[in-house]
């Protein structure tokens, strides 16, 4: 029996759960149509958070609070409107764009866009149409080639955080296995999709500080544990899919409890965002043992279920989610 399009994560054991995805609606809306009425205005749905909504808008709790006369811990009416601060840009829709490319393009996750645009996030996106997408700060990555000389007590692993680049990446632009000793003084060519900000940055109290924590902890790419938990709810541990699945890495109930007492032979974890990351960051790493490594496999089974991709290889979206995850994995 196919599962409903929201669940993750399916255990191989519950015989991989499918979902589906919906038929995709085309959006009909002109560039007149998408003004600035989208642009500031939001209006209020039932379980929305200022939190939420600012994150959603590329904007502070404090700044939306104070725009709109609101405590920051106020409670929100569903249908009530807020006033959004210009924090939007307006894009032109091109040839192959979906929902998903668009938010990889721009940093952001599928919801947060569908939100945005006060859309489905199973909409496909008609050529020429306008959508808005958040302002983000971003940062210029380093000229191709830059190099790191090796510290004591420095490791690939350690170096790959530091400098926000992928662990394999830089195994394989210096020729390294990942197990590999560095010797002092070696210096090393960095990939160029290094970034600025550093996950090491991050404190173990947040969500990518956790996901960076829990990675290295089960040796996992921290990421393709970032991009994967972006893909699926934006960093946002409020978020509980139609079919159940909560946090952060989107866990059902049958998936936590399967990582609970067989994965980690029923030691109980958590229930909150940290505990949320490690299931899902251990989850991941069981996918990635059992097809040998293979990050698309793991992300495919992830998403449709093992015992699925399995029997029936990808199903339809199962690509897309894959390509766009991968995409966002350079960005983390």
């Amino acid at each position: 029996m196919p599962r409903p399009r929201g669940e993750r994560g399916g255990p191989v054991f519950l015989g991989g759960l499918v979902r589906w995805a919906a038929v995709a609606v085309f959006i009909g809306v002109s560039a007149a149509c998408a003004g600035a009425s989208a642009a500031t205005v939001y209006h209020v749905r039932p379980g929305d958070s200022l939190t939420a909504i600012a994150r959603a808008h590329g904007t502070s709790v404090t700044t939306l609070a104070r725009l709109n006369g609101l405590s920051p811990n106020g409670v929100l009416l569903a249908g009530s409107t807020l006033r959004l601060p210009e924090t939007v840009q307006r894009y032109r829709v091109q040839p192959g764009d979906s929902l998903t490319s668009v938010a990889a393009r721009f940093g952001t996750s599928v919801g947060e866009l569908a939100r945005l645009n006060q859309m489905s996030s199973t909409q496909m996106l008609l050529l020429g149409t306008v959508v808005h997408v958040p302002v983000r700060a971003t940062s210029s990555p380093p000229a191709q080639g830059e190099t790191y000389t090796v510290q004591r007590g420095d490791t690939l692993s350690s170096i790959a955080l530091e400098h926000g680049v992928s662990l394999g990446a830089l195994a394989d632009l210096n020729q390294l296995s990942l197990g590999d000793v560095l010797l002092v003084g070696k210096r090393l060519i960095l990939p160029a999709n290094a970034i600025a900000s550093t996950l090491a940055a991050y404190p173990r109290s947040t969500v990518r500080g956790s996901i960076v924590y829990w990675a290295n902890h089960y040796g996992v790419d921290p990421h393709l544990a970032a991009a994967l938990a972006w893909m699926e709810s934006g960093f946002n541990n409020e978020m509980v899919s139609t079919a159940g699945a909560v946090g952060v890495m989107q866990i059902t109930p049958a998936t936590w409890d399967y990582v609970e007492q067989v994965l980690l032979l029923g030691r109980r974890v958590p229930r909150d965002a940290d505990g949320n990351v490690r299931v899902g960051v251990a989850y991941l790493h069981h996918l990635l043992h059992l097809f040998g490594g293979d990050e698309r496999q793991a992300l495919a089974a992830y998403y449709q279920g093992a015992r699925a991709l399995q029997d029936a290889g990808f199903l339809p979206g199962t690509k897309q989610y894959v390509d766009d995850i991968l995409a966002l994995k350079a960005r983390f």
